[in-house]
Formats: structure tokens, sequence, C-alpha cells
């Protein structure tokens, strides 16, 4: 049996027209035009100082190209994509009237006429579904936030307004889930994104702290972390909560990857990590 998830958070954009692929080639960071039909890649799309202005997930179906991204993203993205199509043969649409649906099963999806076959997600068995149908039992809550928690272990943050424009993608870890190709050509922000990445100079990264306790902090909002008797700022860039109470957050921070939270603190609360 199918375990669709209906990820409300979610929404998809269709891209046609004979100059799709090289026109989101040269806006994301990810190699669009190495896509052979029925794969899928992150991209970044970021801005000129090299900011992650949105995550996106490109699939490639025939010579079109299908993204899925935040829905809360996704007006300003488009408008911002259309004032570089210029003379190119591009045709931007919005699929609004679309669901996107996280599937975790190996079941095959079925489905209607002239619909899109499930999309894979990267390094992963999930697959993500554009579909105008959802049964009821795929909006259940405890499936959503069960499918954010596996993301977030994976790396996957979908981004919302507050965060979009603040962090280089090496910051959010995007690269090391394929979202920037450093071997290609130019795009908004690349400069800035290669040479960081060249020099080494990037001091920020991810760092996903899990408690038993039920915290919601807003979009970079700061917690403390700590390490023995060193103590670091971390700043959230995204959370989800697990059936059983407790929380992940998506941090990026100044520790140092290879050391281990001991303890975390938000609003004065001092909250066990797992």
């Amino acid at each position: 049996m199918m375990a669709l998830t209906n990820l409300t958070n979610l929404t998809a954009i269709h891209f046609s027209g004979g100059d799709a692929g090289s026109f989101l080639h040269s806006q994301l960071s990810a190699d669009v035009l190495g896509l052979a039909g029925g794969q899928s890649v992150f991209a970044c799309y970021c801005e000129p100082r090299g900011r992650v202005m949105a995550l996106l997930l490109v699939y490639r179906h025939e010579q079109d190209y299908y993204t899925i991204m935040s829905r809360a993203l996704a007006a300003s993205i488009v408008k911002r994509l259309k004032i570089y199509v210029l003379r190119s043969n591009v045709i931007i649409d919005a699929l609004d009237e679309c669901c996107v649906a996280g599937l975790h099963t190996d079941d095959e999806w079925q489905p209607a006429p002239a619909s899109l076959p499930a999309i894979p997600v990267p390094d992963s068995d999930d697959r993500m579904v554009i579909t105008t149908g959802i049964p009821a039992t795929a909006t259940d809550t405890r499936l959503k936030d069960a499918w954010k928690i596996s993301e977030l272990q994976r790396g996957i943050s979908w981004m919302c307004p507050e965060t979009s424009g603040q962090f280089l993608p090496q910051m959010l870890g995007f690269d090391t889930l394929g979202a920037v190709n450093f071997r290609k050509g130019c795009y908004p922000g690349q400069e800035i994104v290669a040479r960081t990445h060249y020099l080494g100079k990037v001091k920020r990264h991810p760092r996903l702290v899990c408690t038993t306790a039920m915290v919601c902090p807003d979009p970079l909002d700061k917690i403390e972390i700590s390490c023995g008797d060193e103590q670091y700022d971390a700043v959230i860039a995204d959370c989800g909560h697990s059936e059983d109470g407790g929380s992940c957050l998506f941090t990026v921070t100044r520790m140092d990857p290879a050391l281990t939270v001991d303890a975390m603190e938000y609003l004065g609360q001092v909250c066990p990590v797992v």
C-alpha cells in the first residue's frame, strides 16, 4: 500500500520551451544540462552575493523540466526568473493547482493518464509526485512531521522567507546534497560560492540538533549549543517535530563539525540532546 504524504509546504513549477534546460542551467547552481530524462538533482537559486534564495529539486521529463520548492518562496522566485527569460524560448508555469506529495515506499506510483511519473529524490529511496488528487490519508499531520524529520536528517531544508538570502550554500550543507557543481559555468553568485569553496573560507556549517523537549524557535532565532565547557551560538535555519514530542533543529554554527553537541539552551531552557 502506498503511503503518500501531502507536503503542503511545497509546490511545483513547470519549465518548457526549447531553451528551458539552458535557461535553468544558467540560473541554478547544479548541472541541469547534465540531466537525462527521468533524472533529478538538487539545485540552489542564489542572489549575486552567493546567498541561497531557494533550494529546488529539478526533474527532467522528456524535454521539459519541473522544479519542486518552498511554496512560500515560489511566487517571488518565479517573478525573478521571468525577468531573465528575455528572448529565450522559455515558458514558466507555476502549478499552483497541483499538490506535491512524498512517497516513502517502494510501490510503483500509478499516475493518471498524461501525468508525470514519480520523481526520484537524489541519494534516497524516496520519491515525490506532482498530482491534482491527494487521498485523505495523505493529510495526516504525523506523516508530514515524520517526512520533515527525515529530510532534516539528510540535510534537506526547503527554506522560508526569513532564511532566504541569508546563507551561502556551504553554510547549509547544500553542496553535500549535490546542489552545487563547482565545475560549471556562471550563474548568479557563482564567483563567491566558488571562491569560498576553493579558499576554504566557509567558517559556519550546518548542525542538526535533536532534543526530547518540544521547542519551537522561529527562523533565525539563536540557540546556544555546548561541547564540554565550550559554548557556541547557532542560528535556526529550519526545524521539525517528532511524534514523541521531541524537536530537530537545523542550525548554522561556527562549532567544529567534528565536535559533539552535549546540550542546547533556548530562551533560558536547557534541553537534553539525543
